[in-house]
């Protein structure tokens, strides 16, 4: 059909002799009704009837003809996009049929609208998930893809057919589309129309879903772990629903709870508490489905919901990895090392090294000239060769213990940044300052400010000792200002108390709640030695007093942040007596709360090599791994090797688990950062295995990462077709919304439509069946009116 043109005439000689025919023909048939006996109102039907075909007849001799432009058969291209993601797969409550099915049907070649679309036009097939590619005929529409990148195949699509004509795409997708940001797109920029076909009868589906999931981490001994997740549910009423934690590992459930949605489909935020078996990196999954299918998914059936893709989450714990090395060093031996010790024995992550001081330098006397050995007598009389070794009387004795090697301490307290930076945190007991020199008091300073580590001071009679303890480094590193003067009383027994901000720290409570908070402060019992000191620093957190048996009220337990490390002081200096009065049956408390202490000192501090996880909002699934390398001064390291081994946790169907490999790349814009980028195609968890090896080979640290890909459930956030979405586009670009029932109709008159390339066409009017059709109807008109009324 011709969608413009003009009025040619084929044989205008013809003009004269046509117009004195029509007129001698109608003043004949004036004439004739002239003298006829009918009413006036028949007379004149009847005539104008007949001049009316006379005039049309008449108009034929002069060969009219219209040229017009249509389409040039198969010089345009018109694309039919079809959606391949998971949101496809959705399942209508009415038929039982998915979306994907339905397009597929509507995609048959024998269909007639794409049998009268390819007459006219060169059709070519596409589908798009997280990307475009083209498909044949013998390709099925799986909706397996994790993405709807609509608004970035829409541009792939116009790159792939740039200078090539095309009359239009249709578009089959509902719409939800997973593209960064639709807000900036501008959709006119396409420079062709998009024709989004939708289906008019499909109905909201029935479906369960996770929406919400955040995990909160603490040193919190008994629940490190908190999963806090929503439900939404669509058209599932008011069902009881089962949520599980499974372990990626074992298979195994975890936790097991029932909730219930209110009318709207919505339920309560859901926290589930647990504690990671291993340390490390670790995946698991929730699942949420209704009771009633518990059978069904037990049997691999086929469940109500629309889809079962948005009932699963994948959640990453990363637990850190040690052993995390602690430096232990007291003025003399004590209990507080003994239980200490034995309470991080049973944590295999936390290492403590001690440094006991078993005996102070003695000074050296001279009588007369008579010889003098330098050998402390503690060690006089084992040997010339062990007196050599051993410590002289300017030295103190030291005893060292849970060292990994035979040097490792042997000078003492590390006299350079290089050892100190070995470890992660360094506990004082009962020290005073003048037993570090200058240079270690400073480097003691520069481990938690630059280094970032934990700084532990306990209470005993060297420490927070007047003036000597203020004017020192240590001074400065601690929470707290040394006294003035005595501010400690002569009661005798001192009672701990925990603050406000104690009870929101989770690594200093032992009970879950208040009430059993106090309760375990009432049966611990009093203390004797508490230390004197100053006013709480600006910026500190004050977590437990200790209270006089006057109702007096003194620090106990302050901690603050310190450069980038921390800092915290326990004035208590008889904790021991709270493991040795421990009675048969009760709870661990002063072993789990040392193993919480400790975990809190050595949590987030720096290592040689840490990795984090950057995820791109793309909605494609890329990750950047970024790797942050230090030497053993811990300034960043150039010139290193970082090599990263990714692997995916094994899904249902999985023969084995994905390894890939990647060599990360040096960062020019930061010192000591290493980069690599990776596409995790698929959801799951992905485990991250970094080794750096220094420019001679040797290995500086090996240390895992991971994060949980969950590109599907972007897929899912809106259940019914995003009409909204389509409607916009088609606007912008000139289209229109089509209606799936209506395809025959649409594509009949798609040629009536602007199109790039189009042909010229000439032909005669008078050969057009309505010409004929309407001379006939005005002359049996004519007659039936005469016959009607008897006329001759």
């Amino acid at each position: 059909m011709p969608i413009s043109g003009k009025l040619l005439w084929g044989a205008p000689e013809w003009a004269w002799p046509a117009i004195a025919i029509a007129v001698m023909l109608t003043l004949l048939v004036l004439w004739n009704y002239g003298f006829g006996r009918a009413s006036r109102v028949v007379y004149l039907a009847a005539f104008f009837l007949k001049a009316f075909a006379i005039a049309m007849l008449a108009f034929c001799l002069l060969d009219p003809m219209r040229t017009a432009t249509r389409p040039k058969p198969q010089a345009n291209l018109v694309p039919l996009l079809v959606d391949d993601s998971q949101s496809m797969a959705m399942r209508s409550k009415a038929n039982g049929q998915t979306r994907g099915k339905r397009v597929e049907e509507l995609l048959e070649k024998s269909s007639s609208w794409r049998v009268r679309l390819e007459q006219d036009f060169d059709v070519r097939p596409y589908r798009f998930a997280s990307r475009l590619e083209s498909i044949t005929a013998s390709q099925p529409i799986a909706s397996q893809g994790e993405s709807s990148q609509l608004a970035k195949s829409l541009f792939a699509l116009k790159e792939r057919l740039r200078d090539r004509p095309v009359a239009g795409v249709l578009l089959f997708t509902d719409g939800n589309s997973t593209d960064e940001s639709l807000s900036g797109v501008k959709w006119s920029d396409l420079g062709f129309p998009v024709y989004p076909v939708v289906a008019s009868n499909e109905d909201s589906p029935s479906d369960l879903r996770i929406t919400d999931v955040s995990v909160t981490q603490s040193d919190f001994e008994t629940a490190p772990v908190t999963v806090k997740l929503s439900l939404s549910g669509n058209r599932v009423g008011s069902l009881p629903v089962i949520v599980q934690l499974q372990d990626e590992a074992t298979k195994k459930t975890i936790q097991e709870q029932r909730v219930t949605l209110d009318k709207d489909g919505n339920a309560a935020s859901i926290a589930i508490k647990f504690r990671p078996e291993n340390a490390g990196v670790s995946f698991y999954r929730l699942i949420a489905f209704r009771e009633s299918d518990r059978d069904a998914l037990s049997k691999n059936e086929t469940i109500a919901e629309a889809t079962f893709e948005n009932n699963s989450r994948w959640i990453t714990i990363d637990r850190g990895q040690g052993p995390h090395r602690i430096l232990y060093v007291s003025g003399r031996p004590n209990w507080e090392f003994k239980f200490i010790r034995r309470a991080i024995q049973s944590d295999p992550e936390v290492k403590l090294v001690g440094l006991l001081r078993i005996a102070n330098k003695e000074a050296k006397f001279s009588f007369r000239d008579r010889e003098v050995s330098g050998t402390n007598p503690l060690f006089a009389g084992l040997g010339d060769a062990e007196e050599e070794a051993a410590e002289q009387y300017d030295e103190p004795v030291m005893l060292r213990m849970g060292v990994e090697a035979s040097e490792e301490l042997s000078a003492g307290f590390p006299k350079t940044s290089e050892e100190l930076f070995g470890y992660e945190a360094v506990i004082l007991d009962d020290i005073e300052p003048e037993f570090f020199t200058q240079d270690q008091l400073m480097m003691l300073r520069q481990f938690v400010s630059f280094r970032g580590g934990g700084l532990l001071m306990m209470g005993g009679q060297e420490s927070f000792d007047s003036d000597r303890f203020g004017a020192s480094p240590l001074g400065e590193l601690s929470p707290v200002y040394a006294p003035r003067r005595a501010v400690a009383s002569d009661a005798g027994t001192y009672r701990i108390e925990t603050t406000r901000e104690g009870m929101l720290q989770p690594w200093y409570r032992l009970r879950e709640t208040e009430e059993g908070e106090a309760d375990r402060l009432n049966k611990m019992p009093s203390f004797n030695s508490v230390n004197s000191v100053g006013d709480v620093k600006p910026g500190a957190i004050k977590l437990a007093t200790v209270r006089d048996g006057e109702g007096k009220s003194f620090p106990g337990l302050v901690m603050q942040r310190f450069g980038k490390g921390k800092t915290s002081a326990l004035m208590v200096g008889d904790t021991w007596k709270w493991s040795m009065r421990r009675k048969p049956g009760d709870e661990d408390d002063p072993a789990r709360l040392w193993r919480q202490m400790m975990r809190w000192l050595v949590n987030d501090v720096p290592v040689r090599a840490s990795v984090r996880i950057e995820s791109s909002n793309a909605g494609n699934g890329q990750v950047t791994i970024i790797t942050d390398v230090k030497d053993e001064a811990f300034l960043p390291l150039d010139n290193a090797k970082v090599e990263i081994e990714i692997t995916r946790a094994a899904n249902e169907g999985d023969k084995e688990p994905a390894v890939s490999r990647l060599v990360a790349q040096s960062d020019s814009s930061i010192a000591g950062s290493y980069k690599a980028t990776y596409f995790a195609d698929k959801s799951g968890g992905y485990r991250a295995t970094v080794r750096v090896t220094a420019e001679d080979g040797s290995e500086i640290a090996s240390t895992q990462s991971g994060w949980a890909s969950e590109a599907s459930q972007d897929e899912f956030r809106q259940w019914d077709i995003n009409r909204q979405l389509l409607e916009t586009i088609a606007e912008k670009t000139d289209g229109k919304i089509v209606d799936d029932r209506e395809l025959d109709g649409f594509v009949a008159d798609l040629s009536n439509r602007k199109v790039p390339v189009s042909q010229v066409w000439t032909y005669p009017i008078w050969h057009r069946p309505w010409v004929m059709l309407m001379a006939t109807l005005c002359l049996c008109g004519e007659w039936g009116l005469r016959r009607w009324k008897g006329l001759s």
